[in-house]
């Protein structure tokens, strides 16, 4: 509860432009929203650009946001991720210009039946590591699925393409993923 009443006075107080008050939601939020950021960029250096640049979005619009008597923390921090998944779409979309040819050019495909991967856990950083090399296009679809729960017909709204588009997508991010991660198994077990 008073957890709660903490966060109401912060986000009261960053209503008002009180910088003091943007730095401790700034400093409670930014580990969990950098994660957040990873996942739908290419570096490090790029997620902490999407990440300052979503912040800068949420105090713009957190005059908007609406404290009721069901408040809890949780509300706050979704409506949080919220604004950053859309700062992510919003960057896909500028950037979406590029040839999907070129993104595609580093990608190979291998034959899965050639692979014999043994149980084998990842560490965060290869997994993180993996999604960060996969194409622009198919990090961003993969990740609203599989992270942030879209449905197909959601992602299709948000990216102004067809279900198929986003099905066919999301089908390549996955076999991308596992063929990545079947060469650091395969690379590790040797």
């Amino acid at each position: 509860m008073e957890r709660n009443e903490e966060l109401i006075d912060l986000i009261n107080l960053c209503k008002q432009n009180d910088s003091i008050a943007q730095q401790k939601v700034f400093n409670s939020y930014k580990n969990k929203l950098f994660a957040l950021c990873l996942r739908y960029s290419k570096s490090s250096s790029e997620a902490e650009d999407m990440l300052m640049e979503g912040w800068m979005r949420i105090f713009k619009s957190i005059e908007g946001f609406e404290i009721n008597k069901e408040f809890n923390s949780f509300v706050f921090e979704a409506w949080i991720k919220k604004i950053m998944i859309n700062n992510a779409i919003n960057i896909y979309r500028a950037n979406k210009k590029h040839n999907l040819n070129e993104e595609f050019s580093e990608f190979t495909i291998i034959d899965l039946d050639q692979v014999h991967q043994k149980d084998y856990l990842f560490t965060e950083e290869e997994l993180i590591d993996c999604v960060q090399k996969l194409p622009k296009s198919l990090r961003v679809i993969f990740n609203l699925s599989a992270i942030d729960e879209y449905s197909n017909k959601e992602i299709s709204q948000e990216l102004n393409m067809t279900t198929d588009t986003v099905k066919s997508n999301l089908y390549k991010a996955r076999r991308a993923l596992r063929e990545n991660l079947d060469r650091i198994a395969n690379k590790d077990l040797r």
